[in-house]
C-alpha cells in the first residue's frame, strides 16, 4: 500500500496554501493521483481529510491544467481562502442533472462546453453542498469517495 504525504507551503499572499503530494517519499505525479482517486478508497479518505483540515471556512481548490503532456508532472494544488463561497447552495441550480443521476455524483459539461463539472447530488443537510470545504467536512463519507472517483474518471477521460 502506498504511503501518501502532503507538503504545504503558504502562498505569498497569505490567503492560501500550495500543496504538493508525495507517494512513498517521491513526488506524486498527476497520473498517480488520477489513478488513486479512481481506485483507492483509502487515498480518497486521506485526500478528503487533507482538504477538510484546511483552516479556511470556505476555499477555492485549484490545480494546474491537466493535459496528456502534464500527466508525468508533479501533482500540486492550491487552496485559496474564499469566505464569499460560504453560503447556502441554490438547490435548483443543477436540478435537471440531479434528476437523471444514476449515483450520488453527476458529471456534465459546463454551459460554455469548455469545462467538465463534477457535482455531488444533495443527499444530506443542504449546507454540505454549498462549496467544496463544506462538502469535504459534512457530506456522507461514501459520497465523498464517489466524488473523488468521479473527479479521477473525468480527468482521465479529458486527457
Amino acid at each position: 500500500m502506498a504511503k501518501w504525504a502532503a507538503i504545504q507551503e503558504p502562498l505569498s499572499t497569505s490567503l492560501g496554501v500550495r500543496v504538493a503530494l508525495s507517494r512513498d517519499n517521491q513526488p506524486a505525479s498527476v497520473r498517480d493521483v488520477i489513478d488513486a482517486w479512481q481506485q483507492d478508497e483509502s487515498f480518497n479518505r486521506w485526500f478528503n481529510g487533507l482538504l477538510a483540515d484546511s483552516p479556511h471556512r470556505a476555499f477555492r481548490w485549484e490545480t494546474p491544467a491537466t493535459t496528456a503532456k502534464s500527466l508525468t508532472d508533479a501533482f500540486e494544488f492550491v487552496l485559496i481562502d474564499c469566505p464569499s463561497l460560504d453560503r447556502t447552495p441554490d438547490q435548483h441550480a443543477f436540478a435537471e442533472h440531479f434528476q437523471t443521476a444514476k449515483s450520488g455524483v453527476v458529471t456534465f459539461a459546463n454551459l460554455g462546453g469548455d469545462a467538465v463539472m463534477v457535482v455531488p447530488c444533495p443527499e444530506s443537510e443542504p449546507r454540505a453542498y454549498g462549496h467544496l470545504a463544506a462538502f469535504v467536512r459534512q457530506a456522507p463519507a461514501t459520497q465523498q469517495n464517489e466524488l473523488w472517483r468521479s473527479v479521477g474518471r473525468a480527468m482521465q477521460q479529458r486527457v
